[in-house]
């Protein structure tokens, strides 16, 4: 694994490795910021090839973000790979989310939020400061305005107004408000979802507004989460994944013992779905089944996340960077 992905991402981290690691990889950033202070992106003729942690679509174009404030765009299917033309940060990048064709956004360390409103090309920031210990993991910005970015023990930014401005925000109280939060996902019925630490998943039938903690049949952490065709389902470490049928108000545990850790959910066509994950793990199936058909990547590198292709081919990002497998 590489070190400068983010602490979550690794099989067998508890709590107190996440406290024990995040703890110093914050303390290397603050000591390197008065040597490298954060800038714009630089352009590396290896980037491509380097840690990336979220892979998505914006309209056709597929785009990527990892370590070092990376962005790699590609317009033919993932044949090649160009970074983006202006990114304002250095810090990692951990997801992105598209909000339509055009618009997309990204989280990541220093409580970081960004903004490109032309697919990918060019970008803002809209929140964060390198130096912040804050580490978001998972963002999204709605239609009608509602936005969330999640991260590490609870912490939360929200906006009312398309992204524009962001506020700090507590989903719960106590203890429970301080689980690490790693992906937010939307039900087919409008309800928001956060796959959260511990086996928890958090609920919010109001956009956001109130929250309310489901604890799963499994204990371990939730790193990912999607609706595949009305299906519910959430991953977690060592091959495990949850899944629900009523909205998310109750969930069933389910396990491929070879896998690794699974770190991204990804609707297929026809009600299936492809959950990619640590050790090159790929499971493919339908939604609704108690098992997964198995495989893995030859070199064995984490993937942390996927999309399919018109042509029914894979393109993957990961600790290896990017590229494109048979379906």
């Amino acid at each position: 694994m590489h070190p400068l992905m983010h602490p979550l991402m690794h099989p067998l981290m508890n709590r107190r490795h996440w406290l024990a690691l995040a703890g110093a990889m914050l303390a290397g950033s603050r000591a390197s910021a008065a040597f490298a202070p954060d800038g714009a992106a630089r352009t590396m003729p290896l980037a491509a090839r380097g840690p990336l942690l979220d892979l998505t679509l914006a309209g056709q174009r597929l785009v990527a973000v990892g370590e070092r404030g990376h962005v790699l765009l590609s317009d033919d299917q993932g044949a090649h790979w160009r970074q983006a033309q202006a990114v304002p940060t250095r810090v990692t990048l951990t997801a992105l989310h598209a909000s339509s064709a055009t618009q997309l956004w990204a989280c990541g360390h220093g409580g970081t939020i960004l903004r490109s409103d032309d697919a990918g090309e060019h970008w803002q920031r809209v929140a964060g400061e390198a130096r912040s210990p804050d580490v978001l993991l998972s963002i999204r910005v709605d239609a009608g305005g509602r936005g969330l970015a999640v991260g590490g023990f609870g912490f939360a930014l929200a906006s009312r107004d398309g992204g524009a401005s962001w506020k700090p925000a507590t989903l719960l109280e106590g203890e429970e408000g301080e689980r690490h939060l790693n992906r937010v996902f939307v039900s087919a019925a409008g309800t928001w979802l956060i796959a959260a630490e511990s086996g928890h998943v958090l609920r919010s039938t109001d956009q956001g507004d109130t929250w309310a903690a489901v604890k799963t049949a499994y204990a371990g952490s939730l790193w990912s989460g999607a609706d595949i065709g009305g299906t519910l389902l959430a991953g977690g470490m060592r091959g495990h994944w949850v899944r629900s049928t009523d909205d998310g108000r109750s969930w069933t545990q389910h396990r491929a013992e070879q896998a690794g850790s699974i770190t991204a959910v990804v609707p297929l066509a026809a009600g299936r779905v492809l959950m990619v994950g640590g050790d090159g793990t790929q499971l493919q199936g339908a939604a609704s089944a108690d098992a997964m058909d198995f495989r893995r990547l030859d070199d064995r590198s984490t993937l942390t996340g996927a999309v399919p292709l018109p042509d029914g081919r894979l393109a993957l990002a990961g600790a290896a960077g990017v590229r494109v497998i048979p379906g």
